[in-house]
């Protein structure tokens, strides 16, 4: 695991990510690009065996394994698993950014999606509420009752969580029983040696101070297990060699 030491305050983190932060841009209309993509389509198969065992659904995860060979990508539980959630699902987009993910949700069906972002995203979560999404406003989540979502979507959010455990303590208690845990999030295992790293094609995915944390797959699923999830699976992507990884809540909600 690596990490910024020591954690920035919360005014010098409040300087990374100001207004015009790319990954608060607005996306145009690509919402609508993403939703009938063909990889939301080979999305919403890639899975379907990790929580269904029957046949129909093994034939159709390995058809969309195939595809993700030929291509030399990895599909992400973040993207793979909601798609083959009921659409009255309780989602929560931990993080939402720009916002494309639930836009495009939205437009294939999901009719109960939740943002939550920092007080510097305030204009892309005006425009979310705008369209229907629930939007939660910096600092909200504790005023919320426990067990209010089925999945918690985390995307390029957990390396930036200043106590990432107290984080996902918090998240543990906003999911029902047996709700999911989603998160994809870059790791360690781009590093190179200080005199190569300059010229490594996975430099700019490090963003150090602005990823407070890059962890290994240990690193990763301790501090899940310790926040009281139970895990489903993790791999690391073909291409960035980022994580992602599936846990729950317990069914009896016990840790």
């Amino acid at each position: 695991m690596g990490f910024v030491n020591p954690v920035p305050g919360d005014d010098v983190l409040a300087c990374f990510y100001t207004g015009d932060y790319a990954y608060f841009q607005a996306e145009g209309e690509q919402q609508r690009i993403e939703a009938r993509s063909l990889k939301y389509k080979v999305a919403r198969l890639r899975y379907l065996d990790l929580l269904n065992r029957d046949l129909v659904s093994r034939f159709a995860s390995f058809g969309a394994t195939l595809v993700e060979r030929l291509t030399g990508k990895t599909i992400t539980f973040t993207l793979g698993v909601p798609l083959m959630l009921p659409k009255d699902s309780r989602i929560l987009d931990y993080g939402y950014g720009t916002g494309l993910w639930l836009l495009s949700m939205q437009l294939l069906g999901w009719s109960q999606l939740t943002g939550y972002d920092i007080a510097s995203n305030a204009q892309r979560g005006e425009e979310l509420a705008s369209r229907g999404i629930q939007v939660i406003p910096p600092g909200g989540l504790p005023d919320l009752p426990g067990a209010s979502f089925d999945c918690v979507r985390l995307e390029h959010v957990f390396e930036h969580l200043a106590d990432p455990l107290q984080s996902l303590r918090s998240l543990y208690r906003l999911l029902r029983p047996g709700g999911l845990l989603l998160m994809t999030f870059p790791t360690i295992y781009p590093w190179l040696g200080m005199a190569d790293l300059a010229a490594s094609p996975f430099v700019d995915y490090l963003h150090f101070p602005i990823h407070l944390a890059h962890h290994s797959v240990e690193s990763a699923w301790r501090l899940v297990r310790d926040a009281g999830f139970e895990k489903i699976a993790s791999r690391i992507t073909a291409r960035e060699l980022f994580m992602t990884l599936a846990a729950r809540r317990p069914a009896n909600g016990e840790s």
